[in-house]
């Protein structure tokens, strides 16, 4: 995984399952990463945040489109 965050307009261009299987890598890494980190041999602390905040963005975009599609249309 990359160490730059993934803005929400990327993931919204993504279709459903890409943000699903891109969600699954990202909570594996961050499982890694953690582990690293208590073991004592996580170099890159920061990428914990990354990837914590790129897990929330993906989340948040499709809580966003399920909310959108429950709604009831306005006439």
């Amino acid at each position: 995984m990359s160490d730059k965050p993934i803005y929400a307009e990327e993931i919204r261009r993504m279709p459903m399952e890409e943000r699903l299987r891109l969600l699954a890598e990202l909570r594996k890494e961050l499982a890694r990463l953690r582990e690293q980190a208590r073991v004592g041999t996580l170099t890159n602390v920061a990428r914990i945040r990354i990837i914590r905040k790129n897990i929330a963005r993906i989340l948040t975009v499709i809580n966003e489109e399920r909310k959108r599609e429950t709604q009831p249309k306005k006439s």
